[in-house]
């Protein structure tokens, strides 16, 4: 366990999967949560869920990708709480399918909420840290945003631009004492996963008497190394030690977690 009490952190994209565990992580090792989530009735659940634990927390609904919300987000953190020692920039949508089939609508989307959010909330937060002399940020990125992978385009090129832009920032604020990292989740069952999934067996005959859930087994045993899918726990786990006192001289690094499919 690390000890995290008496700061506060913003985890974005907290209504569920990954996000949601992160911040219930964070609230466990003792951090006050902002939730955040464009589903403001699964962030009031969340939170509800870390009081319940003698957690402390506040919802908010937020588009990551509006520069405006995101700036009422970090004033209202600072008017609750009056400091932010954690960002942890989760939100994120993917888009499935052949790029040469892709709308600029479904190019422009994952781009604008995996990477412009990113930006927009790295910004303004990092304003707040500054002055502090202190601060962890973690992007959660992918390991597709180390290796292409066809069919998933711009959810790619916009966590490849994630890694980019987690390793100038950590540039940046290294000299404000601010670090900053990426995690690249592998296999996780998520309702992108299953999209994916689903895409493939209308597309593949050889897999079309499969369940979307069996297309995802049966990739991650075909692809990674320990033939399990990992879990939004895990990755919980990263950032937790990520955050800590423990990785104060770990910055503008990109951690994959995904049972050895990709291995730099």
């Amino acid at each position: 366990m690390y000890n995290l009490n008496g700061q506060v952190a913003i985890v974005t994209g907290a209504g569920s999967g990954m996000g949601r565990a992160i911040a219930m992580r964070l609230s466990l090792e003792g951090a006050a949560i902002i939730a955040a989530d464009l589903n403001g009735g699964e962030v009031e659940k969340a939170v509800q869920e870390m009081k319940s634990r003698g957690g402390r927390g506040l919802p908010w609904e937020i588009d990551v990708s509006i520069a405006k919300d995101v700036e009422r987000m970090v004033k209202g953190t600072m008017e609750n709480f009056g400091q932010i020692d954690i960002l942890v920039n989760n939100a994120g949508i993917g888009s499935t399918g052949l790029i040469i089939d892709h709308s600029e609508e479904d190019w422009e989307k994952p781009i604008r909420v995996n990477l412009k959010g990113t930006f927009l909330c790295s910004r303004a937060v990092a304003k707040e840290m500054i002055p502090r002399k202190r601060g962890r940020i973690v992007n959660i990125a992918s390991i597709a945003g180390k290796s292409g992978e066809e069919f998933i385009g711009a959810y790619c090129a916009s966590k490849f631009g994630v890694l980019g832009l987690t390793q100038v920032l950590a540039k940046e604020l290294g000299r404000h004492l601010i670090t900053v990292n990426a995690v690249c989740p592998g296999y996780v069952w998520t309702p992108m996963w299953e999209e994916l999934a689903q895409w493939f067996k209308d597309k593949f005959p050889a897999l079309a008497d499969l369940s979307p859930k069996e297309v995802f087994e049966k990739r991650v045993k075909s692809v990674t190394p320990l033939r399990r899918p990992q879990t939004s726990e895990d990755m919980a786990s990263l950032v937790a030690f990520l955050v800590s006192d423990e990785a104060r001289n770990i910055t503008g690094q990109a951690i994959n977690v995904d049972g050895g499919a990709v291995m730099h």
